[in-house]
């Protein structure tokens, strides 16, 4: 470890032949600038004026100068680079430097650099007066420490910090104090001359090989930053703690097998909650699902990296886990290298008036006297400390708690997947509801035995075998009663025919003997009754001999069943005798009555073989048809044609069903039960769909026992938990700020009570108005006695922390990275061995690190004013270490466009964006304005820099309230067009006042021309785009493209196309097609080629050529923006558009072009171009919050912020009556169009 920290040491000791705080060889003139240009006769009354502190402004050029100059256009140029530097960075590293020291280092190289460096503002008249002035600036004078650090590396010289302090106070005395002073480290500098001169410039064939050491007086004012002393001085001393301790999340970023154990050491220290409870998230500002993700990981995580797309809340993170950690009694520090990123943060706890807790240091000499004087009024005041407050909170909490709970009831249960495995979302957006269902069957039992997955299987059975039972099943079907054919063969398919056969003929002769018997009360039944009578008679009725007559009249007479036979066969007359006339026919039919019983008698007994084929009730009623005489020869002879045509159906048929299992034997005998209900008609549809809707009734009634809280959806129960659940939130906000607040306040006063002589001390030092202490001073004296309780927390960037605080493990609770992607390793690292955790955040896909604004940039005729810095982003190396959270939800751009090619080409799609409420806007959010004639010459573009400033202008007078920004290309162009603006300002008394007013706003509603290097963190109403490139002299377009072309260019096109929150007006000389990017090598130029494309079509309203390239970037994601094509995400979906359309609605669905869509949106009828109406059905868009704050209020509020007006349907009312819901909404979209006719009314009438 100790020798990667030797390495990142050397990588910041930056003692490089190019540095200008050592070797200052020629000057530039965006750095510096010599004073002996303006009036040499009073360059000593300037350096004795600042040296002396005077408060007076010395003037830098002559009247005749302030005309066109060369000095005027020099110091333009210093100022503007020195103002954008101070802009971006909050540093203000400007100095007088002087005197000048030179000569040989050991090694040979030749040095030149100032020996003090005196704190001075450059300031700039009015925009249309050309006037320069210099001031002494806040902060005392500073020795070069870059310079003596070269002197510590190369020549072995020790210099220590007590050395330094006390050559800054020589500094302001004379040459003699100061040459006595060097001459003590063995440090003698001759001094040739005692007037101030030029300052020597050299080539590299005339640097001098060896030279002595001498001293001049110089006088130059430039930029000569030494924020990497401190960070050196850091590493020194890192270097020797390596070597004997633990270096902590130092050791846990170098080194993974010391993170392991360091993280298992922590994460037994603050294990993971399973919630953390209400009362205990201080989280003052609003969050989304993928922000309290973070929010949760960051209370038990040692680090975390947290992945922010542009305009994703990154901000809001840091403001919320700040509170959090206050509430926590925690001392917290945020880092970063962008000005506007740290102001963001510190104009959001402004909001929350914690900036009374809050030190925001940008510069330690320009923020001292402002932070020394809040200390001071801080310990000055009484604290008025309010009681009550956390009781609220608890109680307040409490019931949020109980609200949130009742909500996130509501979400899990109808998303919640049971054994089942679907939700109660899924099943009413699939069961009709109950007076829809024509039968329905109770299928309690069974359904214990189904799921999802099988039901589906089990009705692919059932409808098969209702295919079969539509034909066998009915009670008209001779083969309905049969026994089960599946185990019948050849055989028994014989058998049973023969058996059909032979009754059939039986049955047939039976019948012709009932025929001729023609009695209608002698049935085969009755003659069963007298058959053994019958067989007596039947041979004496046969001889016909006349004793034997007689002795069947003597048994007819006296025998009462003889008597009863006769006068049935006589049809109720009295019989006459054997001599009468009706013997002989009644003779004939006891003849076939005998004949009819014996027949029928073996009829039956042939039937009991029938048992072993159909139904025995079936058989028996046949038996019992057959005694009753109505003889069953159709039905047995259509059980014959069937049996011989539907056999191998049948046996098919039996075999399938037997093959069933118990399940599906049970519910197809349920809806047989069911079938006079159900009917016949397209059988196989009617049982799947009976069954489905009956199991799911069943599953959605076992559901809502184990979740009742769903059915309060429809009721007005949860109207009013939505809305108390809104108040609660935003009422514990408040009590949460109070209740901070409070805390803090209460944190101090014991802090004050039990040390008041050191607070006394601190509150004397911090009101001093001589002798003041440096921060550096204060802050190493008070950090852990007193300072951490007046502000526990600190905004800086890493040199800033290596410069005031001491170099102490564990000064910090929380450290939080912001913009960390553009932070190297070796500049976080000290900042991070102050921190007990540290939470890492930026986006890779922005800008890495560069040297943009280092002291080694010199060449003027560098096509683009950057270095790549080859060091790993911070955020790459805390991602390989650490978890990864990402921010989803986007915030900055009001519409869609500004987003959504961002969101493709780098981000997948990922990103959630709100769709447009007007799909069609006019304007268009981005504007493609064509500069005639334009030319690329010198690499700027002056044709189009005027028509850049045509445009400001005209947003100036139509949208005077709006922020404007101007992005840039490469850093020609942007001084171009800064040229072109003062130029107007001067010429054209209109922009120039407009302008004027504009710049004298707050720092964030300023408006700034930036090129694409240094526009990251920035934000602003209105984006301009000066394309820049165009034509030639000679007519030809050439395809240099500067840092897009650098690998990892493209990150820099992502960060510029991002910054726009209403509108991007991109001004080109050239069409998109005249870019040639073929054979570029990276893929920067590419994207920016399809980025015009884009914005072009935009700006034409080509919404297929929109999508055609959107597509092209982002080839694997979901990018449709079809109004055509219809998707759906459930049947419910589907239903509801089905009936506003029935309505007469115009009805789009899926709305968007990211993640996140609207289920249904509502064309407006009076107005195609927008929407009326957006409808979120409570399925996947719902279901995707992850709680309930989200799901159920932010949400809904960022779409109403976007213009959107929002319904939802709640499935389960759908389900339960799909015409009261539908009249709502139609009332609901009646009440709005009814809303804006009386608006426009309105507008109208004020005409």
């Amino acid at each position: 470890m100790k020798q990667e920290l030797v390495h990142m040491r050397d990588k910041l000791n930056n003692i490089s032949k190019r540095n200008r705080s050592i070797r200052l060889l020629k000057l530039y003139d965006k750095w510096s600038f010599d004073l002996m240009r303006s009036s040499p006769e009073i360059v000593e009354g300037i350096v004795e004026g600042i040296k002396r502190k005077s408060t007076k402004s010395f003037s830098l050029l002559t009247k005749e100068e302030e005309r066109d100059t060369a000095n005027m256009r020099k110091l333009t140029t210093l100022y503007r680079n020195i103002k954008g530097i101070e802009d971006e960075t909050g540093v203000h590293d400007f100095y007088l430097g002087t005197p000048f020291v030179s000569g040989t280092f050991s090694d040979g190289t030749f040095f030149q650099a100032p020996l003090f460096l005196y704190p001075v503002r450059l300031e700039k008249g009015a925009i249309n007066r050309q006037t320069f002035e210099l001031k002494k600036d806040e902060g005392e004078p500073i020795l070069n420490r870059t310079l003596f650090l070269a002197f510590k590396k190369i020549d072995q010289l020790r210099f220590s910090e007590e050395w330094m302090d006390e050559a800054q106070e020589v500094a302001s005395k004379g040459d003699a104090e100061i040459q006595s002073f060097l001459e003590r480290f063995q440090l003698a500098f001759t001094q040739e001359s005692a007037g101030y001169e030029s300052l020597r410039e050299y080539k590299v064939d005339n640097i001098p090989p060896k030279s002595q050491l001498k001293l001049t007086k110089n006088a130059i004012i430039g930029h000569f930053p030494q924020g990497s002393s401190s960070l050196v001085r850091d590493y020194d001393q890192l270097i020797d703690l390596s070597e004997t301790s633990n270096l902590s999340l130092i050791g846990d970023l170098l080194d993974p097998e010391n993170a392991a154990i360091m993280e298992s050491d922590w994460d037994a220290q603050k294990s993971e909650p399973e919630d953390i409870r209400e009362f205990n998230r201080l989280y003052l500002l609003n969050t989304d699902g993928s922000q309290e993700e973070i929010l949760k990981e960051a209370r038990y995580k040692k680090g975390l990296a947290v992945h922010g797309p542009p305009g994703t809340g990154k901000s809001q993170v840091i403001v919320n886990l700040i509170t959090d950690a206050l509430h926590h009694k925690k001392r917290i520090l945020v880092v970063c290298q962008k000005r506007a990123a740290l102001d963001v943060v510190y104009q959001r706890l402004h909001s929350l008036d914690l900036t009374g807790y809050t030190a925001l240091i940008h510069d330690e000499n320009q923020d001292r006297k402002a932070l020394y004087g809040k200390i001071n009024d801080t310990l000055s005041y009484s604290l008025n400390y309010e009681q009550g407050w956390k009781q609220n909170l608890r109680t307040t909490s409490q019931k949020l708690e109980q609200q949130e709970m009742e909500l996130n009831n509501i979400a899990v249960g109808l998303h919640s997947k049971d054994e089942v495995g679907l939700s109660l979302y899924d099943l009413y957006s699939r069961t009709k509801s109950t007076g829809d269902i024509e039968a329905f069957i109770v299928v309690d039992s069974a359904a214990n035995e189904l799921n999802a997955e099988n039901l589906e299987e089990i009705l692919a059975t059932v409808y098969t075998y209702a295919e079969w039972y539509e034909r066998f099943g009915k009670d008209s079907y001779p083969l309905k009663d049969r026994l089960s054919f599946a185990k019948f063969g050849m055989k028994e398919k014989t058998e049973f025919t023969q058996q059909m056969s032979y009754l059939i003929e039986q049955t047939k002769k039976a019948e012709e003997y009932l025929n001729l018997l023609d009695v209608e009360d002698i049935t085969p039944g009755y003659t069963w009754g007298i058959q053994q009578d019958l067989l007596k008679i039947q041979p004496d009725i046969s001889s016909g001999e006349p004793r034997t007559m007689q002795g069947l009249r003597l048994w007819y007479w006296t025998s009462f069943t003889g008597k009863k036979i006769i006068e049935d066969l006589n049809k109720g007359a009295k019989f006459s005798g054997v001599k009468s006339q009706e013997w002989p026919k009644i003779k004939k039919s006891l003849l076939l009555m005998n004949d009819l019983a014996q027949i029928t008698s073996e009829i039956n007994k042939e039937m009991e073989i029938l048992k072993h084929f159909l139904e025995p009730s079936k058989v028996e009623k046949y038996k019992e048809l057959v005694s009753d005489g109505a003889l069953p020869v159709k039905e047995l002879e259509l059980i014959q044609e069937y049996l011989h045509t539907d056999f191998e159906d049948l046996q098919h048929m039996d075999q399938f069903g037997q093959e069933c299992t118990p399940t599906e034997q049970k519910l197809i005998k349920l809806l047989i039960e069911k079938k006079n209900q159900i009917g016949f008609d397209n059988l196989p549809e009617k049982w799947t769909e009976a069954l489905r809707q009956s199991v799911y009734l069943y599953w959605i009634d076992k559901a809502e026992r184990k979740h009742p809280a769903v059915k309060k959806v429809s009721n007005s129960e949860y109207n009013r938990l939505q809305s108390t659940f809104e108040e609660l939130v935003e009422k514990k906000k408040e009590l949460a700020r109070q209740y901070l607040i409070n805390e803090l306040k209460l944190s101090l006063q014991g802090a004050q009570e039990s040390s008041r002589d050191v607070f006394k001390d601190l509150k004397h030092q911090t009101g001093k108005k001589r002798q003041v202490w440096p921060l550096r001073k204060l802050v190493n004296e008070y950090a852990d006695k007193g300072l951490m309780d007046v502000a526990p927390v600190w905004l800086a960037s890493p040199e800033i922390v290596s410069s005031i605080f001491p170099l102490t493990k564990n000064l910090f609770d929380l450290v939080i990275f912001d913009e960390a992607s553009q932070c190297t390793v070796e500049n976080g690292l000290p900042s991070i061995y102050r921190a007990k955790q540290v939470i890492v955040a930026g986006d890779e896909m922005q800008l890495p690190p560069s040297n943009m604004f280092m002291s080694t940039i010199e060449n003027d005729e560098d096509e683009e004013d950057f270095l790549s810095n080859d060091s790993p982003s911070l955020l790459n190396l805390a991602k390989r270490r650490f978890d990864e959270k990402t921010l989803q939800w986007h915030y900055r751009s009001k519409y869609e466009e500004l987003i959504n090619y961002s969101n493709h080409a780098f981000y997948n799609g990922a990103i959630q964006i709100s769709p447009n409420v007007q799909p069609y806007k006019e304007p268009p959010a981005i504007q493609w304005i064509k500069a005639e004639n334009g030319r690329w010459i010198d690499r700027a573009n002056e044709v189009e820099a005027i028509k850049v400033v045509e445009v400001l202008k005209e947003i100036l007078i139509a949208k005077h309230e709006k922020s404007v920004g101007i992005i840039t290309f490469n850093s020609t162009q942007q001084t171009k067009i800064l040229d072109m603006i003062e130029k107007a300002a001067i010429d054209d008394v209109e922009f120039g006042s407009l302008y004027g007013e504009v710049m004298s706003r707050g720092l964030d509603e300023r408006v700034f021309v930036k090129n694409i290097e240094n526009v990251q963190g920035d934000e602003r109403d209105i984006i301009l785009f000066s394309v820049g490139y165009g034509q030639n002299e000679e007519g030809r377009v050439y395809n240099r493209f500067g840092s897009l072309n650098q690998e990892g260019g493209e990150n820099r096109l992502n960060v510029a196309v991002t910054r726009a929150k209403e509108e991007t007006i991109v001004v080109s000389s050239i069409e998109p097609e005249e870019l040639e990017v073929a054979n570029s090598k990276s893929n920067g130029p590419r994207l920016f080629k399809d980025y015009l494309k884009y914005a072009k079509a935009v700006s034409n309203g080509q919404i297929e050529r929109v999508q055609e390239v959107i597509q092209g970037v982002n080839e694997l994601g979901n990018t449709s923006v079809s109004t055509s094509a219809l998707q759906f995400d459930s049947p419910f979906e589907e239903q509801v558009y089905q009936q506003l359309r029935n309505l007469g609605y115009e009805v789009q669905t899926q709305v968007g072009m990211s993640g996140y869509r609207i289920d249904l949106a509502v064309i407006h009828p009076n107005d195609p171009s927008q929407y009326i109406l957006g409808i979120e059905c409570d399925g996947a868009m719902y279901h995707s919050s992850k709680n309930a704050k989200e799901r159920d209020i932010y949400r809904q509020k960022f779409l109403e912020s976007r213009g959107w007006t929002i319904e939802r349907i709640w499935s389960r009312n759908w389900w339960k009556n799909q015409s009261v819901e539908i009249e709502r909404i139609d009332q609901v979209i009646k009440a709005l169009v009814k809303k804006d006719e009386v608006k426009e009314d309105m507008v109208g009438s004020l005409k």
